[in-house]
């Protein structure tokens, strides 16, 4: 009975390591997208890395999201991206020092994509090119277009205006 009462003392005291240890730990880079559109729509990207990222950056004209890596690395790794489908959308290619890779996979979880990327201990720069980036006008530009729509029709429909 007492040796059973150790076992399951070590398993209660080794389970919570275990299951830490397998947990994929993110870090945030906050503030994606602040330089492109209106500059109020931005991102929190998290990642996995052993190298940080220390700069991120949309291109609107080029439909990219930018990300610079520091860092150590002693072995080739991953770098894991969830990067919010406002942000970036319909991924087309992945770009790791300006030369396009084929090796990433992505998984669709609902509002973020997971983005894996191998990467090497001499890699930089990590570009994401998608179909869509963050939007260049906000949802006030939107209403001002809504708006000035309905003055037009609604002055051509009661006619010009008198003086």
């Amino acid at each position: 009975m007492l040796k059973i009462a150790i076992v399951a003392a070590i398993i209660i005291l080794l389970v919570p390591m275990a299951s830490s240890s397998f947990a994929q730990e993110y870090k945030t880079f906050p503030g994606v997208g602040k330089d492109a559109g209106d500059g109020a729509t931005t991102f929190d990207v998290q990642y996995s890395s052993v190298k940080n990222i220390v700069s991120a950056s949309v291109s609107v004209k080029d439909k990219s999201v930018d990300f610079v890596l520091v860092g150590k690395a002693d072995t080739n790794s991953t770098l894991l991206l969830k990067l919010p489908t406002g942000l970036i959308n319909g991924f087309i290619g992945v770009f790791e020092d300006g030369q396009i890779i084929t090796n990433y996979t992505t998984t669709d979880e609902g509002s973020d994509t997971l983005v894996s990327i191998p990467i090497t201990p001499l890699t930089e720069n990590i570009s994401i090119v998608g179909t869509t980036v963050v939007p260049e006008f906000g949802p006030v530009a939107a209403i001002v277009l809504a708006i000035a729509i309905v003055s037009i029709v609604a002055v051509t429909r009661l006619g010009p205006i008198r003086l």
